[in-house]
């Protein structure tokens, strides 16, 4: 089982790339071939399965995220494929499986979901808090726009830590470290011109100028199966 990142570790590593410009050449942008899993060429959301863990946001964080995502849509939608419904708005905590194939993928949901009941059984998760705070907004990994999250204070990091160690009994994430975000939108799969590059990086910092502040509950925190990025279905609370 991967050691637990503290706190001080976690802000030296996504210092790095949590900038309050947006790290995207100024020149015609080419999105991360992968996307092409998630979205179709014409922006739709193509069918993608497995299953996570995600805090589902309180409704005053929905709102503000949706606020960023309108004017992205209002000032750039050349940059980005369908828009992700308020409804589906979450902090993940722990990805489990996905696969554009659904058979590939259904024999591992079928055991993470049993494993995961196990699991609480032996670890019951408690109601609690933990307070966090929006960081940047930022390109992650080529595929998509996000709002990074960062917790108030170790204690609040060593909550999310103790959860995200949870999951990993159910299986071991492919990536070593948490970095909290928010999805805001997919970019879209045909790339776009250095001057939306532009426009879009002028937009990013001046939402970068300020945040506030985003509570996770763990009333809130649910098993899910999806179906695409827009399709999420809960499938049991962790409380």
């Amino acid at each position: 089982m991967p050691e637990m990142e503290k706190y001080s570790d976690f802000l030296e590593r996504t210092g790095k790339f949590e900038k309050p410009e947006l790290e995207i050449r100024e020149e015609d942008f080419h999105p991360h071939a992968e996307l092409g899993a998630k979205c179709c060429p014409d922006g739709t959301f193509r069918k993608f399965y497995g299953d996570t863990v995600v805090f589902e946001l309180k409704h005053k964080a929905k709102e503000k995220m949706s606020v960023l995502i309108e004017e992205l849509y209002e000032k750039v939608p050349e940059c980005f494929s369908e828009k992700i419904d308020k409804s589906t708005l979450h902090m993940t905590l722990h990805d489990l499986s996905a696969s554009d194939n659904i058979d590939e993928v259904a024999g591992d949901v079928f055991r993470n979901e049993v494993k995961l009941l196990e699991v609480l059984r032996e670890n019951p998760v408690k109601d609690d808090t933990i307070k966090m705070k929006t960081n940047v907004v930022m390109n992650m990994v080529s595929k998509s726009l996000v709002m990074a999250l960062v917790p108030c204070e170790e204690e609040d990091w060593d909550k999310l830590q103790e959860l995200y160690a949870l999951i990993n009994k159910v299986k071991v994430c492919p990536y070593p470290f948490l970095t909290p975000h928010v999805t805001l939108a997919y970019f879209n799969t045909n790339g776009f011109s250095e001057k939306s590059v532009k426009k879009l990086k002028k937009i990013v910092a001046k939402m970068n100028e300020s945040g506030f502040d985003v509570t996770l509950h763990t009333d809130k925190l649910y098993y899910q199966h999806f179906y695409s990025m827009n399709d999420y279905k809960n499938i049991f609370p962790l409380i």
